[in-house]
């Protein structure tokens, strides 16, 4: 079985509630154009916490490499793909395989590949769970 290439990064615990931290992070210069968090200058991350680490510790945790470009794909692409090809599916089986006259199958279409999506979304959610960061080390 491959192992998954782990990266450590370094945050402040800001809240720790039922094994779980809350870790604010300054941002890379790769978070600088993708602007997915929302956070203008940090992010907060969210990390198991089997060390006891409490807010205010300077922590240091693992962070799977290929998390974020993964996750962005996963969340972004395969919703919009998925209902960009059910519609045009849908117009071409409602137009009888003219997609320009198959407006109501190209919407019905399209709202059913998005649905997918979203259940692709929410199965990768649920298995990245299981590769959520762990704090590794209190720093002093």
């Amino acid at each position: 079985m491959e192992t998954m290439e782990k990266g450590y990064e370094e945050g402040f615990v800001l809240t720790v509630h039922d094994g779980i931290a809350e870790i604010r992070i300054g941002r890379h210069a790769e978070c600088v154009s993708c602007g997915a968090c929302g956070a203008a200058r940090q992010a907060v991350v969210e990390a198991r916490n089997g060390i006891g680490a409490q807010p205010g510790d300077h922590v240091r945790f693992t962070l799977p490499e290929h998390s974020v470009v993964l996750g962005s794909l996963i969340v972004f692409a395969v919703p919009l793909v998925l209902a960009l090809a059910c519609g045009v599916l849908g117009a071409w089986l409602d137009g009888g395989g003219v997609v320009a006259s198959g407006t109501l199958g190209g919407l019905v279409g399209a709202a059913i590949g998005l649905a997918a999506g979203g259940l692709v979304v929410r199965w990768f959610d649920r298995r990245a769970a299981a590769q959520q960061p762990q704090i590794v080390e209190i720093l002093r």
